[in-house]
């Protein structure tokens, strides 16, 4: 196969389309299904068949009869495929390409299978697998199994009707499960709950299925979910009573349905968002969870202190959703008995991150929003405004990523508000802070998680060894 495309041959179908009373060559209906990519074909798609054994190193028939020991065709047949379906009739010499199917094929190898080639005009032919049994026994009546007249008094009876001859008139019912296996839709991806979902979030279940004629019906606990009926069923805003319990999918067509592994759905009663009255600061939960922190030594611009680990969060907790603004700063630190100075910052501007700000300066700010939050009773019990540790940080910022960057592994002026030194690594034009929230946050919501400003942590920057 050239290139990254990828065929599937998705389905086979077979039927006895002549009936003779002397020995004439057999004629096959064969419907099949194609995809390039995971997405059915459409267009003039190239194909190449033969019938070999069981073991498939033996060659009964091909299509311009030059395949010998299950090798491929040289020559092939052109086909138009519509939604990734495709028909023609194996053995129809009106076809360029295709020779006749002696009848003596399948009187004598019972174990014959069908084994086809595709190119889509643009990649090379690949064998698609696996071959394919015939479904019905396609022998071809002759002179010595039937004669004439007991084929004309089938008909006349109804036994056989011409209209079963025909390649239009399958049915389910005339299926056997060999075929029917091949039609039905088919769950390629289940559907997956998030592991915490918070009150009032998002949440979208996803699905992926394989077949032609789809039709998707949600279900909660084994009932119908109203007007949830596409391959993605999505939730503005998820509420425990409502929403929490077992979600499915039934994935349906003509020829029968098959529904998903069921996936629990478990609302945390949390909420997803805080503000900070005092200061309308806005807060964002971030639930317990593991990731791997650090960087891998192959990471450009990696320092020594970026030793990879695992760390577990075993509890939740919220993070501004922006940076701390000097309008914020001010209105706690205004009037402080310890003399700070409550507009210290260098670049002014109330919407701007305050800097010029120290560690301990940061404490005496924290101590006196606990007071004031404190005093108006807006602090639960247990609960406190406080630095988040370095860990917190890098698992708020990586956000669920991987990568350098919670973006990727580039970082450009689009991006962030990022150092400028003058030596060949220019960021921003800007050469100063910002006002917070001007580029786009982070998987999480977070703003300026990378830019703008150096940030505070509770611990401190080190190198752990586990």
């Amino acid at each position: 196969m050239q290139s990254m495309r990828r065929f599937r041959h998705i389905l086979t179908l077979f039927m006895v389309t002549l009936l003779s009373a002397h020995a004439v060559p057999s004629v096959l209906n064969y419907a099949g299904q194609v995809g390039v990519n995971g997405q059915p074909f459409n267009g003039q798609g190239l194909f190449k068949f033969a019938l070999v054994n069981a073991d498939g190193n033996a060659t009964y028939w091909s299509n311009d009869g030059t395949s010998m020991n299950g090798s491929e065709p040289t020559a092939h047949v052109g086909i138009p495929v519509n939604g990734g379906l495709y028909s023609l009739l194996l053995g129809n010499t009106a076809m360029a390409g295709m020779d006749a199917i002696d009848p003596q094929v399948f009187a004598q190898h019972g174990d014959a299978k069908l084994r086809v080639w595709f190119s889509d005009g643009v990649n090379g032919f690949q064998q698609l697998s696996p071959d394919r049994p015939l479904a019905s026994v396609p022998y071809a009546f002759n002179s010595k199994s039937a004669d004439s007249s007991k084929i004309s008094d089938s008909v006349k009876t109804g036994a056989i009707t011409p209209q079963m001859i025909q390649s239009s008139s399958i049915t389910t019912a005339q299926l056997n499960e060999q075929i029917l296996k091949y039609l039905k839709p088919e769950i390629t991806t289940h559907p997956q709950a998030p592991g915490l979902i918070l009150s009032g979030q998002s949440m979208n279940l996803t699905s992926q299925a394989e077949g032609k004629f789809l039709s998707y019906q949600w279900e909660r606990n084994g009932q119908p979910v109203a007007g949830a009926t596409g391959p993605s069923f999505n939730i503005s805003e998820v509420n425990g009573t409502l929403h929490d319990g077992n979600y499915s999918v039934v994935v349906s067509n003509d020829f029968g349905s098959v529904t998903s592994t069921p996936t629990a759905l478990q609302v945390d009663g949390t909420p997803s968002a805080h503000t900070v009255a005092s200061i309308g600061m806005e807060m964002i939960f971030c639930p317990p969870g593991t990731f791997t922190m650090g960087s891998p030594t192959s990471e450009t611009g990696r320092e020594g202190d970026e030793t990879q680990h695992q760390v577990t969060l075993t509890n939740g907790f919220y993070l501004g959703k922006y940076e701390v603004t000097q309008a914020q700063y001010q209105t706690v630190m205004n009037g402080n008995p310890e003399g700070l100075n409550a507009d210290p910052s260098h670049f002014k501007g109330s919407n701007r991150p305050v800097e010029k700000v120290s560690w301990l300066d940061a404490q005496i700010f924290l101590t006196r929003l606990n007071e004031i939050e404190q005093s108006a009773d807006r602090l639960p019990n247990g609960w406190k405004y406080i630095l988040p540790t370095e860990a917190e940080w890098e698992y708020a910022c990586r956000a669920g990523t991987t990568t350098a960057y919670s973006w990727g592994n580039d970082i450009n002026a689009s991006r962030a508000n990022y150092n400028w030194d003058g030596g060949g690594h220019d960021g921003n034009d800007s050469k100063q802070t910002v006002n917070i929230g001007q580029f786009s946050a982070n998987p999480w919501g977070f703003y300026d998680m990378h830019g703008n400003v150096w940030e505070w942590v509770h611990d401190w920057k080190a190198n752990y060894l586990s």
